[in-house]
């Protein structure tokens, strides 16, 4: 029987190098926290409550750790189907059947998503922004009419 031997911290860094997917140029390499995050505010945006934003959000999360694409189910909520209250309900099965089907064996930290995908579930997050004004601007939005610096 081998003794136990203890693997050294780069050869724990190289392992973690080889298992996560390969990053190129045009795609974002997103932590687990931003991919849950990401996708919560473009649920948001997609006009889920606050409530199946969040859990869109951790699906997401989970999805993305198993290594499947959580892309795909965050931008399909996007669109005039979901106005009504039955729809979301429906969205969010979508979403546990997609988790239902995941292998936990094989867990990332990390996502590799293209720049255009990354691009659009931002611009379905921004829609959760408050425009800027004047007014909100003197009753102390944003940086307001000082500047510390």
């Amino acid at each position: 029987m081998r003794p136990f031997r203890r693997r050294s911290a780069a050869s724990r860094r190289s392992a973690w190098r080889r298992e996560d997917p390969v990053v190129s140029l045009s795609s974002v390499d997103l932590s687990l926290n931003e991919v849950e995050t990401l996708a919560a505010k473009a649920a948001r945006g997609a006009g889920l409550s606050w409530g199946g934003a969040e859990e869109v959000g951790r699906a997401a999360r989970t999805l993305a750790r198993a290594g499947a694409d959580w892309t795909a189910l965050v931008l399909a909520l996007d669109g005039p189907a979901y106005a009504e209250p039955a729809a979301e309900t429906s969205a969010l099965a979508r979403v546990e059947a997609a988790l239902a089907a995941v292998d936990g064996s094989q867990m990332r930290t990390r996502s590799a998503v293209a720049a255009e995908t990354v691009a659009a579930l931002e611009a379905l997050a921004a829609m959760t922004y408050v425009p800027a004004s004047a007014r909100s601007r003197v009753s102390g939005a944003g940086a307001g009419l000082t500047d510390n610096d």
